[in-house]
C-alpha cells in the first residue's frame, strides 16, 4: 500500500492532487456540494454566504491552505468555491459545529513496557468518500500522512515528521453556542499536523482556535494530550501521569457535560457502540499500560470481531492506525480497508 504523495509549493501540491484524483474528487463535489438529487446548498442565502466568507477569512491566516485549495480546483477544473465549500463541510451547514458523520472512530494512547507511548485507533466513515492515505511534503512545515475526504485539504488521524501523532473521534453537540472565532475541525487538524511538533503546541493551538472534535495526541518526547475540544472552548483530561487515554464518540466526563449544557448543548447524542468501544479500550489500558508490547496494541486495535460491540475494527472502519513516535518518529503502521474485510495486516508507512 502506497499513499498518494503531494510535494512542492501549496499550488503545486493542489494541482497534483486535483489532477491525480479528479475522477474521485468529482463524485464528492457532485454529491456533497452540487447536491445532485438533493436539496441544494443555500448559496443565495446571505447568512450562508457570510458563514462561508467568515470561514475563508479565518483560514486566510494560513494562506498556503487557501493556495492549495485553489490548486486543487485548477487541477480538477471546477470553480474554487466548489472546493472551498467541500473543505468546509457545506453540506452540513445546518448542523455546523457538529463533527463528521463518522460515528465509530476510536482513539487510544497507552504506555508500552519500555516506557514509550503508543497511539492507535480507528477511522470510521463511508469509504467511497476517501482515496486512502495521503502524504503531504510541503516546502514549509512538517511532512505528514493523513486521511482526507478526496478533494479536501483535511487532516484527521495522522502522524507528522516531527513525531506528532493525532487520534480523533467525532462528537455531535447540537445547540452549542460557538465562539465567534470557531473554525472547521478538519482544516484545523490539517494545520496542526503541518505546524505542530508537540502536545504543548497542540494545546495552545486548541486554546486559540475553537473547533469540535475529541482528541488523543502524543509526541516524540512522550507528551500526551487528551481533550474534548469544542467550538465553545477546550476541556482537557489530566492524563499525562496515568500514562494512558482513550476517547470515542461521547462526552466522557460529567463535569464537561455540565459545562457544555451551560454552553447551550440541548442533547448529547451517542453512537450505538461508543461506550462499549471506550470501555473495551479502557479495560485494556488499565490492565496493560506499562506492561504491553507494540504487537499487543496492534493486535487489540486490528482485531475484527463483529460479535463484540467493543471492537474498534468494524464494518465501517476504513483505517486502523498505530504509531509510537518516541521509538520511530516518522512511522505509521496502517491497516487500510478498501472493502469490508477481517483479513490482512499492518503495513508500515514513513513520512
Amino acid at each position: 500500500m502506497q499513499p498518494l504523495v503531494l510535494s512542492g509549493s501549496p499550488v503545486e501540491m493542489g494541482r497534483q492532487y486535483g489532477q491525480a484524483m479528479a475522477d474521485r474528487i468529482m463524485p464528492n463535489v457532485r454529491l456533497l456540494v452540487w447536491r445532485e438529487g438533493e436539496p441544494p446548498l443555500p448559496r443565495q442565502d446571505a447568512e450562508y454566504r457570510a458563514w462561508v466568507q467568515g470561514q475563508a477569512a479565518a483560514f486566510a491566516r494560513w494562506p498556503w491552505l487557501i493556495e492549495e485549495m485553489r490548486g486543487v480546483a485548477e487541477g480538477v477544473g471546477v470553480p474554487y468555491d466548489d472546493i472551498l465549500e467541500l473543505n468546509l463541510r457545506a453540506w452540513q451547514y445546518d448542523i455546523y459545529g457538529a463533527t463528521a458523520p463518522a460515528h465509530a472512530c476510536s482513539s487510544l494512547a497507552v504506555t508500552l513496557a519500555d516506557g514509550t507511548l503508543a497511539n492507535a485507533g480507528a477511522l470510521d466513515d463511508p469509504a467511497e468518500y476517501y482515496c486512502g492515505p495521503v502524504k503531504w511534503e510541503p516546502v514549509e512545515g512538517y511532512r505528514f500522512i493523513s486521511f482526507p475526504i478526496t478533494g479536501t485539504s483535511w487532516g484527521n488521524r495522522g502522524v507528522n515528521s516531527a513525531g506528532l501523532a493525532v487520534g480523533i473521534s467525532s462528537q455531535v453537540l447540537p445547540g452549542l453556542r460557538r465562539l465567534d472565532h470557531a473554525i472547521n475541525q478538519d482544516l484545523a487538524l490539517r494545520v496542526m499536523l503541518q505546524t505542530c511538533a508537540t502536545v504543548d503546541e497542540v494545546r495552545r493551538f486548541c486554546q486559540a482556535h475553537p473547533f469540535t472534535i475529541n482528541l488523543v495526541v502524543t509526541d516524540a518526547q512522550g507528551g500526551l494530550f487528551c481533550a474534548h475540544q469544542t467550538a465553545a472552548g477546550m476541556y482537557e483530561f489530566p492524563v499525562q501521569q496515568q500514562g494512558y487515554a482513550t476517547l470515542t464518540n461521547h462526552v466522557a466526563d460529567d463535569g464537561c457535560r455540565y459545562w457544555l449544557q451551560q454552553c447551550g448543548v440541548s442533547e448529547f447524542s451517542e453512537s450505538d457502540t461508543t461506550r462499549e468501544r471506550r470501555g473495551y479500550l479502557l479495560a485494556f489500558a488499565r490492565e496493560h499500560s506499562g506492561r504491553c508490547t507494540a504487537e499487543a496494541v496492534r493486535d487489540l486495535v486490528g482485531a475484527r470481531d463483529d460479535a463484540n460491540p467493543g471492537t474498534i475494527h468494524n464494518h465501517g472502519s476504513i483505517a486502523i492506525a498505530y504509531c509510537n513516535t518516541q521509538a520511530d518518529p516518522g512511522a505509521m503502521w496502517l491497516w487500510y480497508n478498501d472493502v469490508e474485510s477481517s483479513t490482512g495486516g499492518f503495513v508500515k508507512l514513513d513520512v
